[in-house]
């Protein structure tokens, strides 16, 4: 009986959760895509140069208005040194989904050859292995907590 009323409980607090965030169109949060990718020093390769090249693709997307905001966080503790993971802000699905568009403009505009843009991503691409994995979230701001400085 014990276990009844813990599940029913339970149950009942998780759809209650849920029809929150279903639901909840006028409180809407900002969308959040976190990216996570496997790190990698190649041989002939460098953490210099695989900087420079993110600090050169970040150059060239940073003028993406879209993007509300954009962290990058490299593995501090754990079994997994190789985790490079970036979180970026859009207001909306909708921002996210134009800013994918702004951001292969910008590439474009940034290196107008498309053999120079492919080796610069192939130069880029050898500091991760293959695959990555995406996840999108949304903010529930009725949870969220503001950053303290």
């Amino acid at each position: 009986m014990k276990n009844t009323v813990h599940f029913t409980l339970a149950l009942v607090v998780c759809v209650m959760m849920l029809s929150s965030v279903g639901f909840a169109q006028e409180d809407e949060g900002h969308i959040y895509v976190i990216s996570t990718f496997k790190m990698v020093i190649p041989e002939g390769g460098s953490s210099d140069e695989r900087d420079n090249l993110l600090m050169e693709l970040q150059e060239a997307q940073k003028s993406n208005k879209k993007v509300l905001s954009s962290m990058t966080l490299g593995h501090h503790w754990g079994n997994d040194g190789r985790d490079w993971v970036t979180i970026t802000e859009y207001k909306n699905m909708a921002d996210f989904v134009e800013a994918q568009k702004i951001n292969t403009k910008l590439n474009k505009k940034k290196w107008k050859d498309d053999d120079v843009r492919a080796e610069f991503f192939r130069k880029l691409g050898k500091y991760f292995e293959g695959g990555h994995s995406d996840e999108i979230y949304i903010e529930l701001p009725k949870f969220t907590q503001e950053k303290r400085k």
